[in-house]
């Protein structure tokens, strides 16, 4: 193969080091999320890796949770059970606590890092030394990021529960209790949203609900059926711009929603067309950066949107798995699916730029920071750091 720029010659070797291949800006298939040439723009510049536990023996794990970056550091779990604090520079334990399993992502507030377990803890942790300040059991596992407001840290489980406890001392303040079907719902849960004195989420029982974050009263609750009955989670965390709210759910598709009054302002069901009976695609998350908005549906792709709910590109993703949230930086939109591995295209066009699977792909999003490095949890508990390169 005649190697025609040093951009390409760096995308072979990092292709060859990593697995992670760059592509052309063409695709063959815009359905499919895999497989593409070996060509193209080398986005990543891998850095180091760390393992969290050990699965390498194990058939088709998954591994959900995220890292937070603070300061020189990076914090993450996974389901090892142990909570780590890694150097962002080399990948260093700079401590490590055991707290369970997580598959959610922490948040930090004063010093202070805040996060769920899968066995329905929220954890807190002083972040220079891991020492755990307090805990406090729910009654479900928390897969998403808690949300700090003033004193109350607030989050949701998978019970339909939505708690506020003292940030401080993990005292109860309230809790909300959505309605939980009978029949069977899909796995995962919706995280908390805030927006001033509000706070937004969604439940398995296709309800959206906005609470005040003082006392937990509701503000308005807004049913996301789309006309179906069956599989109705709205376990997409909600993204607020302006006046409006962005939520998918699996039935209906991807929402706006008045954020005051809770009223739909329009519905844009995720269906492909091109297949027989087509039906609604498995939702999944939400993203924006304040012109766009961005929704990954599981075989259906990703889409961006415009704010009236009109389709700006669609990159597909049939047969990578279930799709992370997405997440834009720069003018770079992320996104992972859990058969495939992590995805970059421009955030302009959908083309895909460059992908790295690890060989048992990525069931958790990608974590990027201001000065251009990236962090990604591979379904087999490895945490790989990477630079990012703009083009």
């Amino acid at each position: 193969m005649l190697l025609r720029s040093a951009a390409a010659l760096a995308a072979l070797v990092l292709a060859s080091a990593t697995g992670c291949t760059a592509v052309p800006l063409e695709q063959a298939d815009a359905l499919r999320a895999v497989t593409r040439p070996p060509l193209g723009r080398p986005v990543l510049s891998f850095r180091w890796k760390k393992s969290t536990s050990d699965r390498m023996t194990e058939t088709r794990p998954q591994e959900f949770a995220s890292a937070l970056v603070w300061r020189d550091t990076a914090f993450i779990g996974s389901e090892g059970g142990t909570f780590y604090a890694l150097a962002a520079k080399d990948g260093r334990v700079r401590w490590k606590t055991p707290i369970g399993a997580v598959s959610a992502t922490p948040v930090v507030d004063r010093g202070w890092i805040y996060v769920g377990t899968d066995d329905g803890e929220m954890v807190c942790l002083d972040a220079q030394t891991g020492a755990v300040k307090w805990r406090y059991a729910s009654r479900g596992p928390i897969e998403e990021a808690a949300a700090v407001s003033g004193n109350l840290v607030i989050f949701s489980n998978e019970a339909d529960q939505v708690y506020a406890l003292d940030a401080l001392t993990g005292a109860f303040r309230w809790q909300y209790k959505g309605e939980t079907p009978e029949e069977y719902t899909l796995r995962g849960h919706a995280g908390v949203a805030l927006d001033g004195d509000l706070v937004f989420t969604g439940f398995a029982n296709g309800s959206m609900v906005a609470l005040r974050a003082e006392n937990g009263s509701v503000a308005w609750l807004t049913s996301l059926k789309g006309g179906s009955d069956r599989f109705v989670d709205v376990d997409a965390t909600p993204v607020v711009v302006h006046d409006t709210v962005y939520v998918t759910s699996s039935s209906g598709g991807a929402y706006a929603l008045d954020k005051t009054t809770g009223l739909v302002r329009w519905q844009l069901p995720l269906v492909d067309t091109s297949q027989p009976a087509a039906s609604p695609g498995n939702a999944g998350g939400v993203a924006s950066d304040g012109e766009r908005v961005y929704v990954a549906a599981a075989d259906q792709g990703v889409y961006a949107l415009d704010f009236e709910g009109n389709i700006l590109w669609r990159q597909g993703t049939r047969g990578g798995g279930e799709p992370a949230p997405p997440v834009v930086s720069g003018n770079y939109v992320l996104y992972t699916l859990a058969g495939d591995g992590i995805f970059i295209a421009d955030k302009r066009t959908g083309d895909v730029l460059q992908w790295f699977n690890p060989g048992d792909g990525v069931s958790g999003a990608p974590t990027v920071t201001d000065d251009d490095r990236l962090f990604l949890l591979s379904n087999h508990g490895l945490v790989y750091a990477f630079d990012v390169t703009r083009f």
